[in-house]
């Protein structure tokens, strides 16, 4: 009797333990959901801030444009103009008093220092306009053939006040193939990678960037030699929100969001890191997405 009572109790407990598995199941399960809902909803604000701001840059590169094209040429007719002078003062030079001739060199060398330098600023200006036109692509509904190195030399242009006098950018280019893809989107993905790049140096540094065909796959590593992440955290650094940077740095959405893109090309993102010594993410993308440039590299 006692045995048969001890076996009719048990029944309830054993129901119970199963009942507390499938609460903890389905609790876990609607933890995933929600971080799933989470990471769509940021990856969806960053996408519309990322349309914005690409909106932004190409207005703003066009009213850069404008004025950047009158002084340039204005420029180059101020050079003309010298040049003209110069060959005037030596065809009468003999009829000027010697103080009168030197005065007059020295007048025009100042003047031919000042636009040698306007003409370095204006091409400065130009490289950085080209980088916001090229990183402002509109987000395009089709895939569209794309040389990566542009894309990669107009995010290095938008953050060269970042990189100046402190971070030495390595950059070792052995792809030859234009890239089916999403350029707007692929941009997005370097400018977070060297901007973490970036931000792990915290004084003087190296930055590497290698692209190459590997097998089937089209490659781009970026490197830095900053302080690496720790051990601990490289399982997470993918996780949406998670971040190693100080408050007020990053979101911790960069990484989460890049992987997301790198995938829909249908590729993936991998990351090698030594604390200490610095970190190299490599973006790999199938072969298939590309197509050989033609002879004149067009």
């Amino acid at each position: 009797m006692q045995d048969e009572t001890h076996s009719v109790s048990s029944r309830p407990e054993e129901g119970g333990h199963e009942g507390d598995r499938q609460r903890r199941a389905l609790e876990e399960r609607l933890r995933q959901i929600e971080s799933l809902l989470e990471e769509s909803r940021a990856g969806l604000a960053q996408a519309g801030k990322m349309a914005e701001l690409g909106s932004l840059l190409a207005g703003i590169a066009h009213e850069i444009n404008t004025p950047l094209a009158s002084i340039s040429s204005n420029t180059d007719s101020l050079s003309v103009v010298l040049q003209k002078l110069r060959s005037l003062i030596a065809a009468v030079g003999p009829g000027l008093a010697e103080g009168g001739r030197q005065g007059c060199e020295d007048a025009l060398s100042i003047a031919e220092e000042a636009l040698r330098t306007n003409r370095i600023a204006c091409d400065r200006v130009l490289r950085i306009v080209g980088g916001l036109r090229t990183f402002a692509r509109q987000n395009e509904t089709e895939p569209q053939k794309a040389d990566i190195h542009e894309g990669i030399e107009g995010t290095l242009a938008l953050l060269a006040h970042e990189l100046k006098r402190r971070i030495q950018v390595v950059k070792q280019y052995e792809l030859r193939r234009e890239v089916l893809c999403f350029p707007d989107q692929l941009n997005q993905v370097f400018m977070n990678l060297l901007v973490n790049a970036a931000q792990a140096i915290e004084t003087q540094g190296e930055i590497r960037i290698r692209t190459w065909e590997e097998g089937n796959t089209i490659r781009i590593s970026i490197s830095d030699s900053g302080k690496g992440i720790p051990a601990d955290m490289q399982s997470r650094i993918f996780d949406s929100g998670f971040t190693t940077k100080r408050a007020g740095e990053g979101t911790g959405l960069g990484l989460t969001i890049s992987r997301r893109i790198v995938e829909a090309h249908g590729g993936t993102i991998e990351f090698e890191s030594e604390p200490g010594r610095g970190t190299t993410f490599t973006i790999v993308l199938p072969a298939r997405t590309a197509e050989e440039k033609e002879p004149n590299g067009s």
